[in-house]
């Protein structure tokens, strides 16, 4: 018996120093088995993914001591409040829905703080290699994407209303679709002027094709969600190059912004001591 209990305590002791043994270190900073197993359980993705995701974490907490880049608390706060306000909800009660689903408000509020760390970095590193695009290389734009620049009017839309995003996503595969509690689908036909609606929701029906679907939207102050099939666009005109110049020159932007970032930390990878040990 007292052979079978040492057995069972050395199998356990293994088993813990296993769980909590270091699979890879990136700059001697090191990665557990245990970081892997929880990033790939939480995402929803593999070990290798959680792995990659997990050095390139490393590697951007690296850059942040480098570069000097901090984030107060006064900073985490009013960005809590920002974030909070765009989903029509207060701090207090965005607090009350994270808890409760099982996560406590300090961790949640460490990984919006990192975020914003992260966001803060990025900034830096865009502004580092910024090159804003010159005149022609706006009008290349403008003509290779017209279509982007032309703008209805007005729009016949078929919306669906629901409580339940699961359902309206089964309705974007399947239009066809019927819940089995009718209760929990309003749809119906609505033509509407798409100047007189708010610009950022005119720019979504805009940018969805005639017979596509937008993407699944939360109803402002209300626990419901809505998706739009825009079935037709009328009275179309095309937005000229010098009113669409600020458009392009943004896009453009950010799209150049997205590249010298990944060109960034791809030098920095292949730069990086960088030592696999072990995968669980």
């Amino acid at each position: 018996m007292k052979k079978f209990l040492l057995f069972i305590l050395l199998v356990t002791s293994i088993f813990a120093k296993l769980i909590d043994g270091i699979a890879a270190t990136v700059n001697n900073q090191p990665i557990t088995i245990y970081e892997i197993l929880s990033t790939a359980k939480n995402l929803n993705i593999s070990k290798k993914q959680a792995l990659d995701l997990l050095i390139q974490r490393r590697l951007e907490e690296e850059q942040i001591k480098k570069l000097g880049i901090n984030v107060n608390d006064y900073e985490v706060e009013q960005a809590l409040q920002n974030f909070a306000a765009q989903k029509g909800l207060d701090v207090y009660k965005l607090r009350q829905i994270i808890e409760s689903k099982g996560v406590p408000w300090e961790v949640y509020k460490k990984e919006f703080k990192d975020q914003l760390l992260r966001k803060k970095l990025y900034e830096k590193i865009s502004s580092m290699n910024q090159s804003r695009p010159n005149e022609e290389q706006l009008k290349e734009y403008y003509n290779n994407h017209i279509d982007e620049f032309k703008l209805a009017k007005r729009a016949v839309l078929y919306k669906y209303i629901s409580p339940s995003k699961e359902i309206l996503e089964k309705i974007r595969q399947n239009p066809l679709y019927k819940p089995q509690n009718p209760a929990l689908l309003v749809s119906g036909t609505e033509e509407v002027n798409l100047e007189e609606l708010e610009p950022t929701f005119a720019a979504i029906i805009n940018k969805t094709p005639e017979g596509g679907f937008t993407p699944i939207l939360p109803l402002p102050n209300d626990n419901r969600f809505l998706l739009i099939m825009v079935q037709s666009k009328k009275d179309t005109i095309t937005v000229p190059f010098e009113k669409a110049k600020a458009f392009i020159a943004n896009k453009l932007t950010k799209s150049s912004e997205t590249k010298s970032i990944k060109e960034y930390f791809d030098k920095l990878r292949s730069s990086a001591n960088i030592k696999i040990y072990r995968m669980p």
